[in-house]
């Protein structure tokens, strides 16, 4: 078994018996060994989620943003470098009125560990820190988090706004969170509805991939 083959069957494994000090361990030495994000989330991570649900998908994007976060700068450029190459970046919020952000959280580690640039705007965001973001030239894909139904209305006024701004033509637009629901986002003119992390980072992977 080469090396690479184990250190993502150890992911596999800490992921589904919920090992946080296991996982924090192998997902160090994956990047060290300079494996690929995406083999590291999709052939690791994914499948130790098969067998542990969404708790291990918690832990799991929980240790491996930690880990994302104790590269140092060069080494984590020349990480992503070393992953499939994606044009642009994401921005991704919780829209004005609500704090949860736990969802936010899994999308943005998972994303940063495929490779793709995010910007984390944070929770309560209103409609115009997305306008004023958005206006950035790198920016193609917007990721409106909602937990609470009763702030959806948020993510159609920020949709709105930006649709007034000119931007929207410019960027996709991904809804997510329990708040949120495929009908919701054919009403407010999102371009998807992501029902879970996996799902979300399956289209913005798609958005995001350069073509040749």
């Amino acid at each position: 078994m080469s090396k690479d083959v184990d250190l993502i069957s150890r992911i596999t494994k800490s992921v589904s018996s919920l090992d946080v000090e296991e996982l924090r361990f192998v997902l160090s030495e994956a990047f060290k060994a300079g494996l690929s994000g995406i083999d590291i989330v999709t052939e690791g991570i994914k499948e130790g989620i098969k067998r542990s649900g969404d708790i291990g998908l918690i832990v799991a994007a929980e240790v491996l943003k930690d880990e994302i976060n104790k590269l140092i700068v060069d080494e984590k450029q020349k990480i992503k470098k070393s992953y499939q190459k994606f044009s642009g970046k994401v921005i991704i919020g919780t829209v004005e009125g609500d704090i949860h952000d736990l969802g936010k959280n899994i999308m943005v580690a998972l994303m940063e560990g495929l490779g793709i640039e995010v910007e984390d705007l944070g929770v309560d965001i209103p409609p115009k820190i997305f306008v004023e973001k958005a206006k950035l030239s790198e920016v193609k894909v917007i990721g409106l988090s909602c937990l609470l139904t009763i702030t959806t209305l948020s993510i159609k006024q920020t949709i709105a706004e930006l649709e007034k701004a000119d931007i929207r033509k410019n960027v996709k637009i991904i809804i997510g969170g329990a708040g949120t629901s495929r009908e919701l986002a054919d009403n407010v003119n999102a371009d998807a509805y992501a029902k879970n992390a996996f799902d979300g980072l399956k289209i913005i992977e798609k958005w995001m991939l350069k073509r040749s």
